[in-house]
């Protein structure tokens, strides 16, 4: 039996299409015009301040806001970004959509391995995401880098999993489509990764590599048999 350490959005769950849906409604909420340019500035301004979180530059809750603040500033309408943040984050809550396969993996995987979520998700979004999609069930806990006081490729977040869960570091596997938060973080403490793209690029820093669940899925059983 491994412990499994999985990432949450782009991993399990489709956040792409639940920011979709979500950002569809804050911007039908304003009054603002859901067009590829508006989309692409938007994102341009979120990436930024979530490369800055994962570097410890900012607190989480300053994204909330602060990518509103900045996208409405851009487009130039005199909007709080502060309530825009509260309301889009209702609205991600509202929205969990899996991955196609998750489920299956999942059910595949339960009882046979120690399934975990470690995630630097809005804590607020991905619990309501996970009791929404009805998942909560497959892990034996869930980890929230606001909940945990730090985040993802941090040691100290993996540390501190390692050792509330006493997991043997040599039966843990850390799975994740990131390579600057869940492989560099893995790698940061000591444990394998699984890199999973279901474009089918690689990571250099991963252990492994896989493009499918099924795939993932069939790795998981040699490792259970050689580690």
């Amino acid at each position: 039996m491994l412990n499994l350490l999985f990432d949450a959005d782009g991993t399990l769950y489709d956040f792409k299409a639940t920011e979709k849906v979500s950002l569809k409604k804050v911007f039908d909420h304003y009054g603002i015009e859901y067009s590829e340019s508006n989309l692409a500035l938007y994102h341009e301004k979120n990436k930024r301040l979530w490369d800055e979180y994962e570097k410890g530059l900012i607190a989480q809750d300053t994204i909330k806001s602060k990518r509103f603040d900045d996208f409405f500033q851009s487009i130039g309408m005199n909007i709080s970004g502060e309530e825009a943040g509260n309301y889009y984050v209702d609205r991600l809550s509202e929205n969990g959509i899996m991955i196609d396969g998750a489920i299956g993996l999942l059910d595949s995987l339960k009882g046979r391995h120690n399934l975990y979520i470690i995630t630097n998700g809005i804590a607020k979004t991905q619990h309501g995401r996970i009791d929404g999609t009805g998942t909560r069930e497959y892990y034996r806990r869930i980890f929230i880098s606001t909940e945990m006081g730090v985040q993802k490729p941090d040691k100290a977040f993996f540390d501190i999993v390692m050792e509330e869960e006493k997991l043997d570091p040599h039966r843990t596997i850390v799975i994740g489509d990131s390579e600057k938060s869940d492989i560099k973080g893995a790698a940061n403490a000591g444990l394998k990764s699984i890199f999973i793209s279901f474009n089918g690029e690689k990571s250099d820093m991963a252990d492994y590599c896989v493009s499918s669940y099924q795939e993932l899925y069939d790795l998981i059983g040699k490792l259970d048999d050689s580690l």
